[in-house]
């Protein structure tokens, strides 16, 4: 066996000699069994059939597949029933999703599950699969059901992720193109969230002139500083022309308050409800188990709106895979299906752009792209001709048949072939092999009907796990008990003449990020000879851009007991992973520095020519100190932390590589008669009134916890019970 396709025959399969690296899809008319080689599914596949061909039958079969061999899997689906590939079992009783089936079919529910289980177990034994297969399926993966705006299975919000590129200055000297296609992707997003279509070329270069100059900068934005940015821009001219020219102050409000309704109005406050994709998690194996992530577009009630999502969602992904390592082995798996409507041959929806984008560049990256539909007239040719694997079942419209025939630039003889294909049938080809067979999908693991209904969504997901976030973490040294009956001594009890006592509103072990990180500066060393020499050195920060307590180097003698841990991510405060931040700050130290020096020098000039009043000269005496005090402390509040000298050239001065790791408080939150405070005891147990302190005078720092907060009792309105015996 050579090549991308593999065959084998049953017997052999089911003695247990499947190459663990072959994907078993089906069989030959003649009986011999299809496997295919996953590595030849990052050249994409396109599956082609009418309603009831067996089409999402096939594609459910790889994607089982790819789950058991432990590729993730994202599934985009418009229709809703890809998320039953979440009602599986060892023993195929599939109750009580199989109920709705055997009410139409005027059988008793246990019946009906019983004759269901038999059937699936022969056909499953049929196909030469063994029961470490099954066993892998059910144990070994994990189907989450995402729903944007919807709270039946997972919230997905849609709120757009400003924050820079890793490497944005070095990515746009190296790779351009990539980074400018991540500025224009990004800008085409917000516009569409905004109401803007393709047309609108001068707010798209707006948009993406403040996008750049921000990333630039290691600056990230927020929608609000965003429209603050539409408003009164930070510099004067778009292109070759003055910023007026360009984009009037008519059209720039019109942007700004576009953009404004997005942080306002109720209706689009619902595309914000939920956590923003983050492939880290989507994709990362939870307890051993291979995620299979199903995005259930039906919550979207527009096709318009649906378009936009995907968009955003493929332009994550997109985001996501550009900071991966290269490689065309399969890694990831992104099954679309009815992708008709998304991907059209003459419109321009806005999934089209970035879909036909992965399609180009995602093998680099390990990224199989299947994509399925019922209407191929309806699909780019592009998209059709960039499949290696071409799957076609039965079609309805002559049409059809001919349009795929030519897309696929078949032989004359395909037409008459897939005109008499029947039901479960496909005519299948790999392009690049010239090869072609009629084979029969696979008998699946999973239950198989149609969608799913809001209930059964929140059944399926309320079973699962909360996922988890690997984070390089310090362990938490004291138990969460102990700190519990630390705090009950410290609440505000009623007293004897009564009063009102304190009640926990907050309480919570919360994982702040820090950064570990190098810096260098050029000094001048020797008492007569001076000689230019590199300094370097280490520190520690906590990686928000929110709060600002300097620089902890002691806290790098714990870095040696970091390690991996496996944490609830509403209790992780994601930080920013790069010195971008500290060089956004050491920006705002120059200029700070710089401008009280000029106003050290202009009040110096201005109390020389003041002559003999001494009044005058002595009031500017002491805003001089008083100004020279607050160079003085800001300054030192930079340097103590990292250990400078007193006089060092800042221009020289550099910030190297970074590296976050988290540290655990446990953080309660009292409240009493209007008033609240915070108690806070670090990992061994001791109080850390500093942080305590800042989040009493700090609102976007108190804004990060109760977000957490918020999480956490949505998470416990959900019921906990298993929906599926597993």
């Amino acid at each position: 066996m050579n090549g991308n396709v593999r065959y084998a025959s049953s017997s052999r399969l089911k003695k247990g000699e499947k190459t663990v690296w072959e994907f078993l899809v089906g069989h030959k008319s003649d009986g011999t069994v299809l496997t295919i080689d996953p590595t030849g599914l990052t050249k994409h596949s396109v599956v082609f059939g009418a309603t009831g061909s067996g089409k999402t039958v096939l594609c459910k079969a790889i994607i089982e597949e790819a789950a058991v061999q432990g590729v993730p899997v994202l599934a985009i689906d418009p229709k809703g029933d890809i998320g039953c590939l979440a009602i599986r079992s060892l023993d195929f009783r599939f109750r009580p999703f199989s109920d709705v089936e055997a009410k139409l079919l005027g059988r008793t529910p246990e019946e009906y599950a019983t004759g269901l289980a038999t059937e699936y177990r022969n056909k499953y034994a049929e196909e030469g699969h063994g029961d470490e297969d099954l066993e892998g399926f059910v144990k070994r993966t994990e189907v989450r059901i995402y729903t944007p705006r919807s709270s039946s299975g997972f919230p997905v919000s849609m709120s757009p992720r400003l924050a820079p590129p890793r490497d944005f200055v070095k990515m746009m000297a190296e790779e351009p193109s990539l980074a400018l296609d991540l500025l224009e992707l990004k800008a085409s997003n917000i516009l569409r969230l905004a109401g803007y279509g393709e047309e609108s070329k001068v707010q798209h270069a707006l948009i993406t002139k403040i996008l750049e100059e921000a990333w630039r900068s290691g600056h990230e934005l927020t929608l609000e500083t965003l429209i603050q940015e539409v408003s009164a821009p930070s510099f004067d001219k778009l292109g070759m022309l003055e910023l007026d020219e360009a984009i009037g102050t008519r059209d720039r409000s019109e942007l700004a308050r576009r953009l404004n309704v997005l942080v306002t109005d109720a209706g689009a406050k619902a595309w914000f409800i939920g956590e923003t994709p983050d492939f880290d998690k989507w994709f990362r194996k939870s307890q051993g188990r291979t995620p299979i992530c199903v995005v259930d577009l039906r919550g979207i009630p527009s096709e318009i709106g649906k378009q936009v999502f995907v968009e955003y969602l493929l332009q994550e992904l997109f985001y996501w895979l550009t900071r991966q390592e290269g490689t065309q082995a399969l890694q990831y798996l992104l099954y679309f299906d009815e992708v008709h409507g998304y991907c059209p041959p003459v419109r321009e929806p806005p999934s089209k752009k970035i879909l036909m984008h992965l399609i180009h560049v995602s093998r680099a990256y390990g990224l199989g792209i299947i994509m399925a539909t019922q209407n191929p007239s309806d699909v780019d040719y592009k998209v059709i001709s960039n499949a290696n694997f071409r799957f076609i079942g039965n079609l309805s419209t002559r049409q059809d048949i001919e349009r795929v025939r030519t897309g696929l630039s078949l032989g004359s003889d395909a037409f008459q072939t897939i005109s008499t294909l029947r039901t479960r049938q496909f005519y299948h080809q790999v392009f690049d092999q010239g090869e072609s067979s009629i084979i029969t999908p696979r008998w699946l693991m999973s239950y198989h009907r149609g969608p799913l209904e809001a209930k059964e969504v929140k059944m399926l997901t309320a079973g699962l796990p909360a996922p988890k976030t690997s984070v390089r973490a310090l362990p938490l040294l004291v138990p969460e008990e102990a700190l519990v009956r630390e705090a009950e001594k410290k609440r505000i009890k009623r007293g004897f003449l009564g009063g009102t006592e304190e009640r926990y509103l907050f309480q919570n072990t919360v994982y702040l990020p820090y950064l570990e990180f190098s810096y260098r500066y050029s000094a001048k060393k020797g008492l007569v000879s001076k000689q230019t020499v590199i300094q370097e050195g280490r520190s520690a920060v906590l990686a928000l851009k929110e709060v600002d307590l300097g620089f902890q180097p002691e806290l790098l003698e714990l870095t040696s007991q970091v390690s991996e841990e496996e944490l609830d991510p509403r209790s992780v405060v994601v930080g920013v992973d790069s010195t971008e931040l500290l060089n956004q700050r050491l920006t705002e130290l120059k200029g700070l520095l710089y401008d009280h020096d000029e106003k050290l020098e202009t009040l110096a000039k201005q109390s020389e020519g003041n002559g003999e009043d001494d009044a005058t000269r002595k009031s500017l005496k002491e805003h001089m100190e008083y100004v020279a005090k607050q160079r003085s402390f800001r300054w030192k509040l930079f340097s103590d932390g990292l250990k400078l000298p007193s006089k060092i050239d800042l221009d020289t001065f550099e910030f190297l590589e970074g590296n976050l790791f988290y540290i655990p408080y446990y953080i309660i939150k009292l409240s009493r008669d209007r008033e609240s405070r915070y108690l806070v005891w670090n990992r061994v147990g001791k109080e850390d009134e500093t942080i305590a302190d800042e989040l009493m005078k700090n609102r976007k720092f108190r804004d990060l916890l109760e977000t957490r907060r918020a999480a956490k009792l949505r998470s416990e309105l959900v019921p906990t019970s298993n929906a599926l015996q597993r």
